[in-house]
């Protein structure tokens, strides 16, 4: 259970850290996509469509990532949008095919309206934010903080701990998120927490309460 917990909350921060994926193929797409927001990567079609006809990465995890990846870029790139649409004949995989033709035909904004709050909905908005730099995603993840406290929905509890858990790392990474967040301490004082944090921190914190909800027969 413990280990599980941790996948989930690593697919989070993927697109920050080196470390998380173990495959080359994984880590150097992660890379990209990270910095995409900064870059803005001519290749990025061309790329994308290479890595998901390669990559063996657990589609659960990958579709939130593409997902809020390039629902954003979508939404914000009409090119982009377009030289997908022309090339999507070249997606081998007939899910990840399905996930970018419904992408393209859609408004991520109204798919956020919809979604409920998870670990998945986190994912989603940090790989949008990665993908512009549009804070919007940032205050997203902020907004399912509060879950963290509930001890009764475990889905929604996870979704709290994912978002301190994220933020905090990402805060270490990405000078963009570290001042965004900085901005807000008066606003939002539970913030500075995170930001004098380390991410172990939130971790070891969220599985101490996971136990004690199990021991409780709470949460099995």
């Amino acid at each position: 259970m413990k280990n599980l917990l941790i996948t989930l909350l690593l697919s989070i921060i993927l697109f920050s850290s080196k470390k998380v994926l173990a495959q080359n193929i994984d880590k150097d797409f992660s890379e990209i996509l990270s910095n995409y927001h900064l870059s803005k990567d001519s290749g990025i079609v061309e790329k994308s469509i290479d890595y998901l006809n390669k990559t063996q990465m657990d589609y659960e995890i990958l579709s939130s990532i593409v997902t809020g990846f390039y629902g954003a870029v979508f939404l914000n790139d009409e090119a982009i949008k377009k030289d997908f649409g022309n090339k999507i004949t070249l997606l081998k995989k007939p899910k990840i095919k399905r996930l970018m033709i419904f992408l393209l035909s859609s408004n991520i904004d109204t798919v956020y309206s919809k979604a409920k709050v998870s670990i998945t909905l986190n994912t989603m908005n940090w790989s949008s934010f990665f993908a512009t730099g549009n804070t919007k995603y940032l205050d997203h993840i902020i907004e399912n903080i509060q879950y963290v406290e509930n001890r009764t929905d475990r889905n929604l509890f996870l979704a709290g701990a994912s978002a301190k858990t994220s933020l905090c790392a990402n805060s270490k990474k990405s000078d963009s998120v570290y001042k965004y967040l900085n901005s807000l301490i008066e606003k939002k004082p539970f913030l500075k927490e995170i930001l004098e944090n380390d991410p172990k921190y939130f971790q070891n914190e969220m599985i101490d309460i996971l136990k004690i909800q199990r021991e409780n027969r709470l949460w099995n």
